[in-house]
């Protein structure tokens, strides 16, 4: 992870509008500033930005004073790719959160986010491959923490390492095998169950195999019978069907004198039809003069329709055309007319003009008068101009200064008021931190308290496994007490099917058949009886151990009941102890800081108490004071320039009245010099309107459309067409138009009497035959029915057979089903057989992949593959601290790593214990000073940076060193910069924050930090 661009809005020190930090090109920088002008925020804004985590605890402390809400974006590069996270952050009643993960793609930003914020936070660790805890526990040294790794347990220490070298994955396989080991025990417990059970299927498969025998003869016996009850049933039916082949043609019959009844009643029915249409024909023929006078007056009236019709289309052209010479007159008088209002109005125009001439003539000699008196004004209002520019001037320089005067004033302010602000927020956070303080001693007394209870839990939990490892062999051996009491059972129900065989009257054995006598039964009988009486005394002895272990497994299962619910509490205390660890850190670094606003607020209550702030702001202020002075009074200036501003607004307005006098005097020069030109104008239009007159009253106008109207109305009347004429022709013709339909009627009748007649001899003919073919149908039918009547006797006899047959084939399949039972019992014994060496395979399978998962829990676990990988990486971080110990220390401090120790028991326990050599010997980590300390954690941290930069999965490629350097003296740093210029190559970028200036000018890139009014702002040197 390599930093590109950060951009800050409204986080802690810094404010709006702060410009990006680009790291583009920066290999190796150090971050310098006073101290609080905001070094290390830039760090926890990069922490908030992509884990949200930061030196305060609470979001809402990380925004900036005086505003509501904050937002953090942050650019870094991944193997090649580029990122971006923005988190935001704002305050309310209920403080609202907002993330947003994208990445570069095809120059554009494309979405990573989920549908949570939770989701989103756990994408952006998946891309790192790395959290917030393993970031600072490695290549994040920040202030006050450098000893991050260096101060935790021994255990913690370890897990840490852990957690850099990936070793979570072992921990979720060995709960895996743990819990694969777990299955494959029940698994074994089934399995056991299913072999008693198929043993005992087993020992009855000689009594299912007779039983499937006589169960096969009895079959064969019901097949026989079932066949000859269907040889009876063939008969019957064969007879049975003869007849019912005859229903067929009955059918037939019966639908064919059904369909000859109603051709018979169609026939009749046409020849009724038939007669009424040749008497109606008649009827019609009789009318035939009548209907003749009628057709001939119908076409006389449709000839005279026809002469009025061709009439009517020269009749509406020659209208027309008159129309359009009558609007054609009425255009010409409406354009006369036009004229001659337009003439009119002209004149009226030029004659009142030239009324307005002595007028114009004496509002000239005034305005001339007026002009001679307004001269003057035009040379003191230049004049009252150029005072009014130079008082302008002096005002301008007044208000810059009484501005420069203000904003110093406001500069001023704003510090007391940031000093002020500064000082309520110290004391609120001392008091704050007093508070929290207050529950250390409690913190202490419930870790110590707790840490004896984990101990006891884990003491618990051995036992646990103890007894876990007790009750599976417990049940095991109840297993196999169990499957021995069936077997003795067994045994001891064959042999009482033995003594059964041998009757009071029996002298052979049932068996072989050879004779055995009194005494030979009496021997049997004694043999069986005491072998009965031995297994009896097995089963009882079987049965009690089986009662008093499994009585035992009750109480170990209650025990381990017992200790798992107790057991259950170990995350809770595990997170407890953490709990409180991190509340006494956190009590730790609120001391520190507790000490540090104490200085700080001192400082404050001190410029409070001098004034002795802001120097030159004052300074500048006194400056501007004196220039304000020299300048005179700004109230006596602006009476002045008020009382010049009112004398040039009434020159002004002398000079504009001056103005439109000029243009209303050559305006009237215009109108007047006008009137004399329109003389001979008025002349003539007095002509045109007087001869406009003469001409509308003669009517002298359009004699051409007054020929034309006179020609058109005689041609109109010589046609001798009238629209009355025509609708009377046509109303005629109409009431005539019925003789056309009484005409088709008699055609009709003509041509349909004599068809009608030859289809009423063809109908007739129809009839005869249809009763003739009635008759042979009806005696045909009745011989087929009386044949029939015999098929209800055939249908008994047929019936009978198959009730027969049915019993034969129920008896037949229950005897099949009792078959297939019997040959299932066998058949399933037979498989039980089979399965059960398949069961006893899979069960020692089952046991020797048990073993291996124990196995693979054991090796995956803290003790195994775990601590190997552990104990090889320690020789990696000890050579590398070492190598920089060496080079900061002129090999005076050598560091070592123990992983195992001896236990008061005699065993050997997992560690990561810490051993430092000097000069002096080996001493403990608190024996060494400040700054040694500090070279100890600072080269322990670097290899656990590098280790986790080389480490598979994560892109470490920035280092971080927030602190240490002040404990250093001159010689300390400069090895301490010797020894970043050596591990330089091991990272992509290195980030130094520091405030001496010796030690900034030893790197190439300076981003200076600098606290202003408005907030911190950086820039890169």
């Amino acid at each position: 992870m390599i930093p590109r661009k950060l951009v800050l809005r409204n986080f802690m020190c810094y404010r709006e509008n702060v410009p990006p930090l680009e790291f583009d090109g920066i290999r190796i920088a150090c971050l310098s500033g006073e101290n609080g002008a905001g070094k290390s925020a830039l760090l926890d804004a990069i922490t908030w930005a992509l884990w949200g985590e930061a030196r305060l605890k609470s979001d809402d402390e990380l925004i900036a004073l005086g505003a509501q809400e904050m937002e953090v974006e942050f650019v870094f590069a991944l193997d090649g790719q580029d990122y971006r996270v923005i988190r935001k952050r704002s305050k309310g009643k209920r403080g609202q959160s907002w993330l947003d993960f994208q990445v570069r793609h095809n120059g554009a930003w494309k979405a990573l986010s989920a549908a949570t914020l939770r989701e989103t936070q756990q994408a952006i660790i998946a891309t790192l491959r790395m959290d917030y805890d393993i970031f600072a526990n490695s290549a994040y040294l920040r202030q006050g923490h450098a000893d991050e790794f260096t101060r935790k347990e021994p255990g913690r220490r370890k897990q840490v390492l852990a957690d850099i070298l990936g070793l979570g994955v072992y921990e979720t396989l060995e709960s895996a095998a743990k819990e694969r080991a777990r299955k494959i025990d029940g698994q074994i417990k089934v399995l056991e169950g299913q072999i008693g059970e198929l043993q005992r299927q087993v020992e009855r498969r000689a009594l299912h195999a007779q039983l499937v025998a006589e169960a096969e003869a009895r079959v064969d016996e019901l097949a026989n019978a079932t066949a000859a009850a269907e040889a009876v049933l063939a008969a019957a039916t064969e007879r049975l069907q003869a007849l019912e082949s005859r229903k067929p043609l009955r059918d037939e019959l019966r639908t064919r004198l059904h369909t000859l009844n109603a051709e018979r009643d169609d026939l009749c029915r046409e020849i009724t039809t038939l007669r009424a249409a040749i008497d109606e024909a008649h009827q019609v023929l009789a009318r035939r003069d009548e209907i003749a006078a009628g057709v001939a007056a119908l076409h006389a009236a449709q000839a005279e329709l026809e002469r009025l019709d061709s009439l009517r289309t020269t009749y509406d052209a020659l209208c027309e055309q008159r129309r359009s010479h009558e609007e054609a007159l009425r255009d010409a008088e409406r354009r006369l007319r036009a004229d001659l209002r337009i003439a009119e109005g002209e004149l009226k125009g030029l004659r009142e003009r030239a009324g307005r001439r002595s007028a114009l003539e004496a509002e000239i000699a005034e305005l001339t008068a007026q002009l001679e008196r307004f001269a003057p004004a035009a040379d003191e209002l230049a004049t009252a101009r150029a005072r009014r520019t130079e008082l302008s001037e002096r005002r301008r320089v007044i208000n810059e200064l009484q501005l420069q005067r203000k904003d110093l004033d406001t500069q001023i302010k704003l510090k007391h008021d940031s000093l002020v602000a500064t000082r309520e927020e110290l004391k609120r956070r001392l008091k704050d931190a007093t508070e929290r303080l207050k529950d250390e001693a409690r913190w202490r007394e419930d870790l110590e308290r707790a840490n004896e209870e984990r101990a006891q839990l884990e003491a618990e939990l051995a036992h646990l496994e103890t007894l876990r490892e007790l009750e599976r062999e417990s049940v095991e051996r109840v297993g196999a007490l169990r499957a021995a009491c069936e077997t003795v059972r067994a045994q001891g129900e064959e042999i009482n099917k033995k003594l059964t065989l041998l009757g009071k009257d029996t002298h052979t054995c049932p068996l072989c058949g050879s004779e055995l006598g009194h005494a030979g039964i009496a021997h049997i009988e004694a043999t069986y009886e005491q072998e009965r009486r031995t297994l009896r005394a097995q089963y009882r002895a079987c049965r009690r151990e089986a009662d008093a272990l499994e009585a035992r497994l009750q109480e170990v299962r209650a025990e381990m009941a017992t200790l798992e619910r107790r057991a259950a509490g170990l995350p809770q205390m595990a997170a407890r102890i953490a709990r409180l660890e991190q509340n006494l850190r956190a009590a730790e670094e609120l001391r520190q800081r507790q000490a540090d606003d104490q200085r700080a607020l001192d400082d404050v209550l001190l410029q409070l108490l001098k004034g002795d702030y802001e120097r030159g702001v004052r300074g500048e202020l006194a400056r501007v004071e004196a220039e304000l002075a020299a300048l005179g009074n700004p109230a006596m200036l602006e009476r002045e320039m008020s009382r010049l501003e009112a004398r040039i607004v009434a020159l002004e307005n002398q000079i504009g009245e001056q103005v439109r006098i000029h243009a209303r005097l050559e305006a009237l020069q215009h109108e007047l010099a006008a009137i004399d030109a329109e003389a001979p104008a008025l002349q003539a239009a007095e002509e045109r309107a007087a001869e406009l007159a003469a001409t509308l009253e003669l009517g002298d106008y359009a004699h051409e459309d007054r020929s034309a109207l006179e020609r058109l109305s005689s041609e109109i009347a010589a046609l001798g067409y009238t629209t009355e004429g025509h609708r009377a022709a046509r109303e005629q013709a109409r009431a005539l138009a019925r003789w056309a339909d009484e005409e088709q009627r008699r055609q009709r009748a003509e041509e349909r009497l004599a068809h009608d007649g030859r289809a009423l001899a063809r109908a007739e003919e129809l009839l005869r035959r249809r009763a003739a073919d009635l008759e042979a149908t009806e005696a045909q039918l009745a011989a087929i029915e009386e044949e029939l009547r015999a098929l209800a006797s055939a249908a008994r006899e047929r019936d009978a057979a198959s009730a027969t047959l049915q019993k034969c084939r129920r008896e037949l399949s229950v005897a099949e089903r009792d078959l297939g039972e019997k040959q299932a019992l066998l058949q399933r014994a037979e498989d039980a057989a089979a399965e059960l060496v398949a069961c006893e395979a899979q069960r020692t399978a089952l046991l020797e992949r048990k073993g291996l998962f124990d196995e693979l829990t054991q090796a995956f676990g803290k003790k195994g593959v775990q601590a190997l990988l552990i104990e090889t990486a320690i020789p990696e971080i000890e050579r590398e601290a070492n190598a920089l110990l060496a080079r900061m220390t002129d090999n005076q401090m050598h560091l070592t790593f123990e992983t195992q120790r001896d236990t008061k028991k005699g065993d050997v326990s997992e560690t990561l214990e810490i051993k430092i050599a000097d000069g002096l010997g080996t001493r403990d980590y608190d024996a060494f000073s400040g700054g040694e300390a500090f070279r100890l954690n600072f080269a322990i941290r670097i290899a656990l940076a590098k280790l986790l930069a080389r480490r598979a999965g994560a892109r470490l490629e920035t280092l971080v060193i927030d602190e240490g350097f002040g404990t250093q003296d001159a010689y300390g740093r400069e090895r301490l910069i010797e020894a970043l210029t050596s591990v330089q190559s091991e990272f992509k970028q290195i980030l130094v924050v520091t405030h001496i200036q010796e030690l900034k000018d030893m790197f190439p890139v300076q981003i200076e930090i600098t606290k202003t009014p408005k907030g911190s702002v950086w820039a890169i040197g």
